[in-house]
């Protein structure tokens, strides 16, 4: 377990670049995700041997080798009725476990495209269940788990058993249904004559035999679809109300296959497996491997095909159903070449979806017991962990690619493995949260990189090579970076309407700790108005000039605080037993878009309504700000306006030039 001095964030004075090849470096307050390398320390240059790449370009038909996507199901027709019968008297209770997402996104099929997933598996680190890109680290997480997969991140583990007798007759049952497709012509426990069996059937495990299939088909899938006993628990307590956390335990299977396609690769490119010219070898992947090619789609501009436009309240991973990939001759070299495109904050555009992670202003949110439950799964994506899977426990390390939340990144530490049982792992999980607040940063924010990071990046991974070659030569874009266009009816050099903007204006404001009074404020960058004088007290940095300070009281919850009772928080003076959701969390803003945006934020919390002046920058700061229940189409205009106009203005200064 960790010790109560365990802090998950930091804050401090940094020289920062950006991860792209387009900043020039500025000092600045920037926040991290602990652990980091202490500069005390020497930078020891390790070169784990994940960290190489394949010694040759793979080749799956050259490689001899057969893939068997067991969790990349084709939905049946019959299941699709069979949500839509239970649709509408069980979504509440769905919606109350977190899974109404994930039930109905299995309505969806996503066409597979097998050279970008051999491509991005050969980048795959199984030492740090990262993707090592010529640039940085990225990774698939639980906050891609949550809002792509639709996959609860609070709750119980998948392992909890059935404590009650009334619990325990309810599986019988089950059992005794599993029993029945065995007496079909198959001889097998599948889905199709379980389905039979129980779909409008009236019987009371209806709703449980419902579960049962779509864990079994979609979340922990196996070979011929079977129905499997280790899930009947999960779907019980979830038929009780009682949320499961499924999130870690997908994402763990996840980074297991990718293990194993990794080393099956890396195996075959060095001919350490023996497979003659006539045999092929055999790799079966049971997780839900779609999930990593959507993962893909949504960050790689370059390699992904044009989204469809959903409605409102549509799961957001119904932009990909029946999507046809791009044809891409070289998939490894359109990834290495990528870094100008790479959107480290896909899902921000949906800013609707998740108004408290994606505000409008970057935040400090006090961790106390009237903590809200959005904010509190987004901390648990954004702390190291253990992911105990029905069948494994992989590592999970956010602080490596601490940019995925809008967090700076600086080198990450090492983290001691706590995996010995599986109840050692769940407990590391769930334990308590030591630190008082927690930086939420702005979507429009645009995370940097420490320049010993570069200097790190360059020796420990890609040794003698740059992948940052004249990092510092040309000053960053305002707010985007180039897009690659696959759009014909897109002007050349613009997006196509369906891209997204990935980043807006900088900073000129930021946030400070208090010292003995623990107050919190929103202070004039020095770097911005020439000012230096900084005191220091109790170790956190203080400006001598303070501004308003800006508090937001977010939005009441109405989650009762059983269903988290999991987690808890921690003081100084001890646990905070249950999470309390009834009540509203105090949120100090810190502004990174603009000083006009902090002066409208300001009006509103005085009550200020009235019109003012505005330039086109400040016109286009507004727009971005709308947060009203609007339309992922609306979203997406505005970003693409946005990003227009942006490009526009480069196109300008380039000719003026």
């Amino acid at each position: 377990m960790s010790e109560p001095s365990e802090r998950m964030m930091e804050s401090r004075e940094e020289v920062m670049v950006s991860p792209v090849r387009d900043s020039s470096p500025t000092v600045r307050i920037a926040h991290f995700l602990k652990p980091s390398v202490p500069f005390n320390d020497p930078l020891v240059y390790d070169n784990p041997s994940s960290y190489l790449p394949s010694p040759s370009i793979f080749d799956a038909k050259k490689g001899r080798l057969t893939v068997k996507f067991s969790g990349w199901p084709f939905p049946p027709r019959k299941w699709i009725q069979w949500v839509d019968s239970m649709h509408s008297t069980y979504q509440s209770l769905w919606k109350k476990v977190d899974i109404y997402e994930a039930i109905m996104g299995t309505k969806f099929h996503f066409l597979k495209d097998e050279e970008l997933i051999f491509g991005i598996a050969e980048r795959w680190c199984s030492e740090t269940n990262t993707f090592l890109f010529p640039w940085a680290e990225a990774t698939i997480t639980l906050e891609d788990m949550m809002i792509l997969g639709g996959y609860p991140v609070l709750g119980d583990s998948v392992h909890r058993p059935l404590e009650t007798q009334e619990l325990k007759k309810i599986e019988e049952k089950l059992i005794l249904g599993r029993q029945e497709t065995l007496r079909t012509t198959s001889r097998k426990a599948c889905i199709h004559p379980w389905m039979t069996i129980f779909m409008n059937s009236g019987r009371e495990i209806e709703h449980e035999a419902f579960l049962v299939a779509w864990l079994s088909i979609f979340v922990f899938p196996r070979k011929s679809f079977l129905v499997r006993t280790i899930v009947f628990p999960i779907a019980i307590h979830l038929a009780r109300g009682t949320p499961i956390a499924l999130a870690p335990a997908v994402l763990a299977s996840i980074y297991r296959d990718l293990s194993m396609l990794k080393q099956t690769i890396v195996d075959l490119t060095r001919n350490v497996v023996d497979v003659s010219c006539e045999e092929h070898l055999q790799l079966e992947l049971r997780s839900p491997f779609y999930l990593l090619q959507i993962w893909v789609w949504e960050r790689l501009v370059v390699l992904q095909p044009k989204p469809k436009v959903i409605n409102h309240g549509s799961p957001l991973i119904g932009r990909w159903h029946r999507v046809k990939a791009l044809k891409i001759g070289d998939v490894r070299s359109v990834i290495d070449s990528t870094m100008d495109d790479f959107v480290w904050r896909p899902y921000a555009i949906f800013a609707s979806k998740h108004r408290l992670f994606f505000a409008s202003n970057s935040m400090w949110v006090p961790l106390d017991h009237t903590l809200d439950k959005e904010i509190l799964a987004f901390i648990i994506c954004m702390r190291i962990a253990e992911l105990v899977g029905l069948d494994c426990i992989e590592n999970y390390l956010p602080h490596r690619v601490s940019m995925q939340f809008g967090i700076d990144q600086d080198i990450p530490g090492s983290v001691t493995r706590i995996n010995e049982t599986r109840e050692t792992a769940w407990n590391y999980y769930i334990r308590p949260i030591f630190d008082r607040k927690v930086y939420i940063p702005s979507r429009f924010f645009e995370p940097d990189v420490t320049t010993r990071y570069v200097e790190w990046w360059k020796e420990s991974v890609l040794g003698h090579q740059d992948p940052v070659k004249n990092l510092v030569q040309r000053k960053r874009s305002p707010r985007t970076s180039k897009k690659r266009s696959n759009d014909a009816n897109s002007p050349p050099g613009f997006p196509p309407n369906h891209r997204k903007s990935s980043s807006f204006w900088s900073s000129s404001c930021f946030l400070l700790e208090g010292s003995e009074s623990n107050q919190i404020g929103v202070f004039p960058s020095p770097f911005a108005t020439g000012k230096t004088d900084v005191s220091v007290a109790n170790g956190a940095d203080i400006f001598a000039e303070k501004e308003n300070v800006i508090e937001y009281v977010g939005p009441k919850c109405d989650m009762k605080s059983k269903e988290l009772s999991s987690f808890a928080l921690a003081t100084d003076h001890g646990t905070i037993g249950q999470v309390d959701l009834q009540m509203n969390p105090l949120v100090e803003i810190e502004s990174e878009t603009s000083m006009a945006g902090l002066q409208e934020a300001g009006e509103k919390v005085n009550g200020n309504q009235g019109s003012q002046q505005s330039s086109l920058a400040r016109d286009r700061v507004n727009l971005s700000w709308i947060e009203e229940d609007n339309s992922y189409a609306f979203d997406m205009f505005v970003a693409d306006l946005e990003n227009r106009i942006s490009k526009v203005e480069r196109v300008l200064a380039e000719l003026k030039q």
